[in-house]
């Protein structure tokens, strides 16, 4: 070891007497100062709502890590037509990367495509846009999230009964909806989806949605939710008419407001998402792409490949009263 450290020390005096001991720092500042000139952008759709957090602290983790620049924004309800518009606001500004949930599919498709024409990589997350030129999908497979949550549902109310399920109109969601009665279909027929309630993943609104659905169905005996704010109105609403342990509660994701009504057994469990990893990883992703980290070839973009994994699948977590003191806010 002594030997290494002598060998150490003598390089480094070697290149200090080359006039080469200050250019060292010199240029590890460069690099930190080029990658603080990078920003990743990623750009959400009802971004009011409390199931973005851990997506944020994604954004930031990968932030301290990398020494970039990432900021998170979009419209506050889903306003598809805003983001389209935002998307295009965000090209003209050039970051180094975009990161998209997507309201409206077939809306952001031309502008996903004019920003990789532009040479800004693009990565979707929690929904995907397939037919674009994007370069990554980071997020569950909906459909068989739908699948996990019927399941939960199922078993539950005991295999049977009348339900609701909640949603909003963004295809990732209607997904899981479609997930949820495919199940039912092929395991429990007797159990009847006598309502699809838009809940517009509005907190506001989302117990009213529920309050009215339970009022024209009383004998409804459990709600599915498929979007992060269809488990709290629906614990609001079955909470308010009495009905608490009556009616079944499968939530989607892991929302703190949410958390605590799995804790009093007002909702049975959730099926989660791995936000947190799916920005911090698309951020790592985008940025070995725009710095060409990735060695498949010498330049991909010359080649015409794309080095990055089409899609990347994180898969749901179950979270119930069991567990969820591990999710809970520290």
């Amino acid at each position: 070891m002594e030997k290494l450290e002598v060998k150490r020390r003598h390089m480094l005096g070697m290149l200090a007497t080359a006039g080469m001991g200050g250019a060292l720092p010199s240029l590890i500042g460069s690099a930190n100062a080029a990658a603080a000139d990078e920003e990743y952008v990623f750009l959400s759709v009802v971004t009011q709502v409390p199931f973005w957090a851990d997506h944020r602290a994604g954004l930031d983790a990968a932030s301290a890590d990398l020494g970039v620049k990432t900021t998170f924004t979009g419209p506050l309800d889903f306003d598809t037509a805003g983001q389209a518009r935002q998307l295009d606001e965000l090209i003209a500004r050039n970051p180094a990367g975009i990161l998209i949930f997507p309201g409206d599919a077939g809306a952001l498709a031309p502008g996903i495509d004019r920003a990789v024409e532009a040479g800004i990589p693009v990565a979707c997350l929690t929904g995907d846009v397939p037919n674009s030129k994007r370069s990554v999908y980071l997020g569950i497979a909906n459909f068989d999230a739908g699948r996990v949550g019927g399941e939960m549902l199922a078993q539950a109310i005991g295999g049977k009964g009348k339900v609701l399920l909640g949603t909003f109109p963004a295809p990732s969601v209607l997904e899981r909806v479609e997930g949820y009665k495919a199940i039912f279909k092929e395991k429990y027929p007797e159990i009847e989806v006598v309502d699809v309630v838009n809940d517009k993943a509005d907190p506001s609104y989302a117990p009213t949605a529920y309050a009215q659905a339970l009022q024209a169905h009383p004998d409804v005996v459990g709600i599915g939710g498929t979007d992060g704010d269809s488990g709290k109105g629906a614990a609001l609403a079955v909470m308010e008419q009495g009905k608490k342990g009556a009616v079944k509660i499968i939530a989607m994701d892991r929302n703190t407001d949410m958390l605590p009504y799995i804790a009093d057994g007002t909702i049975d469990g959730a099926v989660a998402q791995k936000s947190w990893i799916e920005s911090y990883l698309a951020v790592h992703m985008l940025h070995w792409l725009r710095n060409n980290k990735i060695k498949i070839v010498a330049d991909p973009a010359k080649a015409g490949i794309n080095p990055l994994p089409e899609i990347v699948s994180t898969g749901v977590m179950r979270v119930t009263k069991d567990n969820v003191s591990a999710f809970m806010p520290s």
